[in-house]
């Protein structure tokens, strides 16, 4: 069934002193409230709010089949108990248009799609605080913004947020500046000579050889220089110079090449400074061994530097290695302030890069640990360590930008940088936690914990490795971040979690442009009550059925593997998608089945008031099924009810009066009581009246379960014997085909009404309606306007007094009613501020009471 439009109906259970032998001119009572208290003009006591639905779907097969539609108050993913309020047929052609009404304290209406193939996506919307109409596109609606200049690339964005890269050694126009054949000079015939009387000093302009005729066992130790105090000179290295002794340091202005066999050794400190130029040719080498190799000057490696520490720390070199160059250290290798561009291999124990800039484009590989701190690394190959790949600078300049077809794979990568993904990062854990960019087009492969704070994927997967025996790609097992989360998901972009865990809020997750994206989750955990977005061009696929409060989900909502989404990015299919089975029109009838209690709670001394305690007369409509057709009409409706409680002295009556239909169009009418009644004929639609209404007792005391002519309380006193478990009742009403619609049989047209006092052969019977309802044809109006009501035929206000207050009320949830003579302001706290603020505050005021209610 659809849902409720409710009204209070205010009077007393004690002082019931109506005098049936004539035409009561009744006076003013107090005003339970006090004197002075009043609800707002306008304000009809209303818990129901009334919405129009306008659903489209997007079709995937041209209309040849219809999807099915249903309309939930609570998930239906998380609540398994969950059954739907409305639901009807639709297609590419047509939407799907109906009419409900839901309590005012629900906050959101989930709507379930199931296509032709039997595949469910559940979409969440907010209900207007007002009601009205709500349109629902169950598919992504948002501008592409590839428009605006998204290329889709990693680099690309690196670029736009101002990580420039360096001009590539081996781009056509700069690379002979860097061809080992031409940029080497030829060794002269003849080496010049030393200063005459200076051992080691050579003129500028000298070139100076360092011959074959020096070995291992026989090196050359002199620290040579440059004699005048400008100009340059050659050194080249064809046998081996040694540069052990303490305090060798050529801080001369020196081009230094160590040829195809040479070599430059030491088993100290060795420092060649800025002033100088190194070139080691294929086949030659520097060696230091046990101390460390300060290299200040620009160098072109095309062999090797195997040194146990590399000190890159003076001025802002540029060290270059070749295609078949290297530099090695078994300890560490240290680049401050520098430019490093590798062709070739890079390694060391702890590498680390302060304020430098590196473009590699071969290997990095063999490292313990990596520190980038202040430094951008651009990678084109494969940079791969063993331990923790960990920055200390957190103002955002670090970066590590991975080309397509690039690799970074280690161990552990710690704290913050930003990083732009167009490859393959592979790593046990990604600590990513302070700041910095997280923008990924490629594979994220994490084998135990992923945590970032900013996250953009672009055709972009966040997965552990790849399961031969599951044959698919496995989840993170976690996924985690503490800070305020910001993700922006766009053209089929994925991450794949056991247990996806967000530690603070506000927290927004988007899909974005291009084919849809998925969020494939095992567990949410939200350890922070502020609000959670999950939103866009996204699929939310979710295992767990946690419901939180602070989850505001409006993309669609899938269990684990039931999603009918393809995922697809670099590393292949990450999802293949839910098949389903051989697509069909839904099955007709529709069984529609409305579980929510509704409470009808009335006072019977109208038009007086009484003293407030609505529990003379209460009634609960427990359920309404009813089947719907192929053509949206409906079929059979079944009402369930019970007769719970009777809190008066005197014989009280229970009506249903139905507002949506006529009674013509009933092909059968069934009634079931369990109650004992005076009356022995069947459930019927009563005579003379315009609207259809069935009388569910004359004698309420009686249906209940009292004795004839006992008029004792039941249901309203705590520990009484008298109490019971009241009496079901259930109507049965099949209907023409396309004669009635579901919107006819919303909870805002079903008018439960209370009778104080039947028809005598002088006055028509007392009805007490909720507030807007009028009375039935049998009613009595003449009452209208005594006491303290202020009801008139002419502006249609039925039921409300002089105050605006009601005699009725309709309670959108299994109420427990208050106990005798408790009056509901003193047992509901929150009455008062509901009452006073027209509805508006403390919309679920029902959910808190003092503890005075009765309790079935």
């Amino acid at each position: 069934m659809a849902t409720v439009v409710s009204t209070i109906f205010l009077a007393s259970c004690a002082g019931d002193v109506y005098d049936p032998s004539k035409e009561p001119q009744a006076p003013p009572a107090e005003n339970p409230f006090g004197e002075g208290f009043a609800a707002p003009d306008g304000f009809g006591w209303t818990m129901i709010t009334p919405v129009k639905l306008n659903i489209e779907v997007k079709d995937d097969f041209n209309g040849q089949y219809k999807y099915l539609i249903e309309v939930f108050t609570t998930n239906p993913l998380h609540d398994k108990n969950a059954t739907p309020i409305a639901a009807g047929v639709t297609n590419g052609n047509t939407s799907y248009i109906t009419e409900i009404n839901v309590p005012t304290a629900i906050e959101k209406l989930y709507i379930r799609q199931t296509d032709p193939k039997q595949r469910k996506e559940v979409y969440a919307r907010t209900v207007p605080e007002n009601g009205g109409s709500m349109n629902f596109k169950l598919y992504y609606t948002g501008v592409d913004t590839r428009a605006t200049g998204n290329t889709g690339s990693a680099f690309e964005a690196a670029k736009r947020a101002g990580f420039i890269e360096p001009s590539h050694k081996d781009s056509e126009d700069i690379k002979p500046l860097y061809d080992e054949t031409k940029i080497i000079p030829e060794v002269p015939a003849v080496s010049d000579g030393y200063v005459q009387y200076n051992p080691g000093a050579l003129n500028a302009g000298a070139k100076f050889i360092i011959g074959t005729e020096y070995t291992d066992d026989v090196p050359f130790k002199d620290n040579i220089r440059v004699h005048e105090s400008s100009g340059r000179a050659t050194v080249f290295v064809q046998g081996v110079w040694d540069l052990s002794a303490s305090g060798k340091k050529l801080a001369s202005r020196l081009d230094i090449y160590v040829m195809n066999g040479g070599k430059i050794i030491g088993s100290k400190d060795i420092t060649i400074d800025a002033q100088n130029t190194l070139t080691i040719q294929s086949g030659g080498s520097v060696e230091s061994q046990g101390g460390i190799f300060y290299l200040g000057c620009p160098a072109k490696i095309y062999g090797s530097i195997n040194a146990t520490n590399v000190k890159v720390n003076i001025g802002t070199p540029e060290i270059y290695i070749g295609e078949n160059g290297s530099i090695k250290a078994t300890e560490t290798g240290y680049f401050n302030s520098a430019q490093v561009f590798n062709y070739g291999v890079l390694s060391a124990g702890k590498l680390e890069f302060i304020k430098t800039t590196v473009l590699n484009k071969s290997y990095i590989e063999d490292c313990e640990d990596i520190l980038i701190n202040g430094s951008q690394i651009f990678n084109y190959g494969d940079v791969k360590f063993n331990g923790t790949l960990a920055t200390n600078n957190n103002t955002g300049t670090a970066s590590f930008i991975n080309h397509y077809q690039a690799t970074l794979a280690g161990s552990t990568w710690n704290n913050g940088a930003s990083v732009y993904n167009d490859g393959l990062v592979q790593l046990t854990d990604f600590y990513n936690t302070a700041v910095g960019e997280i923008y990924n087009s490629c594979a994220f492969i994490i084998r135990n914990e992923f945590t970032f704070v900013n996250l953009i994927l672009d055709n972009g997967s966040i997965t552990s490795d790849w399961s031969q025996t599951a044959n698919e790609w496995l989840p993170v097992p976690t996924i985690t971040c503490n800070q305020k989360v910001d993700v922006k998901m766009r053209n089929s972009s994925i991450i794949k979690a056991d247990n996806f865990i967000l530690g603070n809020a506000p927290n927004n997750i988007v899909g974005e442009q291009g084919e849809i994206s998925m969020i494939k989750i095992r567990q949410l955990t939200l350890k922070n009550n502020g609000k959670t977005s999950i939103s866009g061009n996204l699929v939310f696929e979710r295992e767990d059925t946690n419901e939180y409060r602070q989850l505001d989900v409006t993309c669609a909502t899938t269990g684990y593997d039931e999603s009918k989404h393809s995922i697809e990015s670099c590393s292949g299919i990450i999802n293949g998608g839910n098949e389903g089975g051989d697509p069909s029109d839904p099955e007709f009838p529709i069984i529609v089945e409305d579980a929510t209690n509704y409470t009808f709670a009335f006072e019977d001394n109208w038009p007086t008031y009484g003293d407030f305690d609505l529990n003379d007369i209460v009634a609960t409509i427990d359920k309404v099924t009813f089947a719907q057709h192929e053509d949206g009409s409906v079929g059979t409706y079944t009402l369930n009810g019970t007769l719970q409680a009777v809190g008066a002295s005197k014989k009280l009556g229970l009506g249903i009066q139905f507002l949506g239909f006529a009674a013509s169009n009933v092909v059968e009418l069934k009634g079931i009581v369990e109650g004992v009644t005076s009356n022995s004929t069947p459930l019927g639609f009563e005579a003379n009246q315009s609207n259809p209404v069935i009388i569910i007792c004359n004698d309420a005391h009686r249906f209940i379960g009292n004795s004839e002519n006992d008029r004792s309380y039941v249901n309203t006193l705590a520990n009484n014997s008298n109490n019971k478990n009241g009496a079901k009742f259930e109507i049965s009403i099949e209907f023409r085909k396309g004669a009635v619609q579901p919107k006819d049989l919303n909870i805002n047209q079903l008018d439960v009404f209370a009778i104080s006092k039947e028809a005598d052969t002088k006055t028509k019977r007392i009805e007490i309606h909720v507030a807007g309802h009028a009375p039935t044809d049998l009613g009595n109006t003449k009452l209208f306007g005594q006491g303290n009501d202020q009801s008139s035929v002419e502006e249609q206000r039925y039921y409300l007094s002089s105050e605006n207050l009601a005699w009725g009320i309709v309670i959108p949830t299994d109420f427990a009613w208050p106990l005798e003579y408790k009056n509901i302001k003193d047992v509901y706290t929150d009455f008062v501020s509901w009452v006073t603020t027209g509805g508006k505050e403390n919309k679920d005021w029902y959910n808190n009471h003092n503890g005075q209610v009765f309790k079935k």
